[in-house]
């Protein structure tokens, strides 16, 4: 009998616990960037091997899908840069953008990057309209005496009470033109953490949540540091397609990829009594256009948006006879073409695109005007520069090392599309500390020579980063303005050569790797 009672005992006990288990489910999406209309996709057929296409996301099939999973006990969350990316966002400057994620319900979003495109005044006006809590614990604006948005918020669901704090890239300032965040100061990612986090643990967080902004290799840090006290790092930035979360020292890492081709769904288990995350299992849902998880209410709201604007957006420009492929690391027939357009319209000896600011790939077909404004959403300014051969060699080099370094880390490395430039380099020797590593330059086909002066064309962001793409240079750089901007200019050219079959051309090499 004693022996029974102990067994009723135990099972008694052992279904308290599971009682105790709540459930949540955390929705999440990231680097939307206006994406608001379904778009086409293609990926090989496992069975044929041939590319097979199909229409995904939009605001009416990414909303579809969140209705489709979204329970009482779930989080919605948006880890930043929803603005720009198409032309709604630029016409309305990131308005239209809160006025869908006001439809959306969220339970959070954070600041990003991108949203600071329309300046810092621009972006405080928009949020105003906001009516989700949009969070950022580290940047604030001077003038108003201000964080830009809340540092964290307080989440109630099934009994499991959430801090949620919002993090915007600590690298703000050299991913925004300068003169868009002249009012800001980015405070310690560390020391901001570090006060947020207890402040919700103060308040009675069973489960830290980071909202971040900040790409995942800076993700996968803020788990080292903060395993002790962060469960969960919901990320953004690096548009990485994490189709199993990531578990670094215990914190679970997810990212949704880019553009609301998928959605994030996070399935905990939380033992309150103790305050920890028993389970988690992560997936993403690609949003594939489905007519009966569609919301055509929302697509219909994203339609009337657009119409005023569509008429000129639709007009044809000319034809595509290859996919256009946009790359941030690597040579990309979409980079090379900007950048002879560049070189050419300005008559520069060379044409530089930096690889983020190619924001869409094209698939062969009719180019329309609004392509061109989804490749190219930031309308920059192109400038020219004139530097002598030796400075540009120096600026070369500096970027090579740059890159270098980068890639050492595990980061992005972005490169710059050129144009009228080809230039082997040997990254061996550079790793090595050699400053020795060039093997050749050229312009054509002539060598480049340190007395010969060589005009520059590329974009104002470039230029307003150029400590970030070319390191220290003694020499005074002057700029001039053309009277161009990039998605204009690339118009011009469209429309001129009306049919375009681009095909990448080897124009840097690294011949350590051949």
């Amino acid at each position: 009998m004693k022996i029974l009672l102990i067994v009723i005992t135990a099972i008694f006990a052992f279904n308290t616990y599971a009682q105790d288990l709540k459930e949540v489910t955390i929705l999440h999406y990231n680097d939307f960037h206006a994406r608001n209309q379904p778009f086409k996709v293609s990926k090989k057929d496992s069975a044929t091997g041939e590319q097979v296409y199909y229409w995904v996301g939009g605001v009416g099939g990414l909303s579809g899908y969140i209705n489709k999973y979204r329970t009482a006990n779930s989080l919605l969350l948006n880890a930043g840069d929803d603005f720009q990316g198409t032309p709604i966002s630029n016409f309305t400057r990131g308005r239209s953008q809160i006025e869908i994620m006001n439809s959306l319900n969220l339970d959070a979003f954070v600041l990003g990057n991108h949203e600071f495109d329309y300046s810092q005044y621009s972006l405080d006006s928009a949020l105003a309209l906001a009516n989700f809590d949009y969070l950022s614990c580290n940047v604030y604006m001077q003038s108003q005496n201000k964080l830009m948005g809340k540092p964290y918020i307080m989440k109630d669901i099934n009994g499991v009470r959430f801090g949620i704090i919002g993090l915007t890239l600590p690298e703000l300032f050299t991913t925004s033109l300068p003169a868009n965040v002249t009012d800001l100061v980015m405070l310690n990612a560390d020391s901001v953490l570090t006060v947020n986090i207890n402040e919700v643990k103060s308040k009675g967080a069973d489960i830290v949540v980071v909202l971040s902004h900040s790409g995942i290799e800076t993700d996968k840090m803020i788990a080292e540091k903060f395993y002790a006290d962060v469960d969960i790092i919901v990320g953004g930035h690096s548009h990485t397609t994490l189709f199993k979360p990531i578990r670094k020292n215990g914190v679970i890492i997810v990212q949704a990829g880019s553009h609301g081709r998928n959605l994030g769904k996070l399935d905990l288990k939380i033992d309150t009594e103790k305050d920890t995350l028993s389970e988690a299992y992560g997936v993403l849902i690609e949003t594939v256009l489905d007519s009966a998880v569609y919301d055509k209410d929302a697509a219909v709201k994203v339609d009337n948006m657009i119409a005023e604007y569509l008429p000129e957006l639709s007009v044809k420009i000319g034809t595509l006879e290859t996919d256009w492929r946009a790359s941030y690391g690597d040579e990309s027939n979409l980079g090379q073409f900007e950048a002879d357009a560049f070189r050419m319209k300005t008559g520069a000896d060379i044409g530089f695109v930096n690889g983020g600011g190619l924001r869409k790939s094209l698939l062969k077909g009719d180019i329309l005007v609004g392509d061109i404004w989804e490749i190219n959403p930031f309308g920059n300014e192109i400038q020219t520069i004139t530097v002598s051969g030796k400075t540009l060699k120096q600026m070369l080099k500096n970027n090579i090392k740059i890159r270098l370094e980068k890639i050492s880390k595990g980061e992005g490395a972005e490169l710059l599309h050129n144009s009228g430039l080809t230039y082997s380099y040997d990254s061996r020797k550079a790793n090595e500390g050699s400053d020795d590593f060039i093997v050749s330059m050229n312009i054509g086909r002539e060598e480049v020579t340190d007395d010969r002066m060589y005009t520059i064309a590329t974009n104002n962001y470039v230029l307003g980063q150029f400590k970030k793409f070319f390191g220290d240079i003694p020499e005074t750089i002057t700029t001039k303005d053309t009277g161009w901007n990039d998605r204009d200019l690339i118009i011009e050219v469209v429309k001129e050569l009306k049919v375009i079959n681009s095909v990448v051309e080897k124009r840097v090499v690294d011949v350590s790797k051949q």
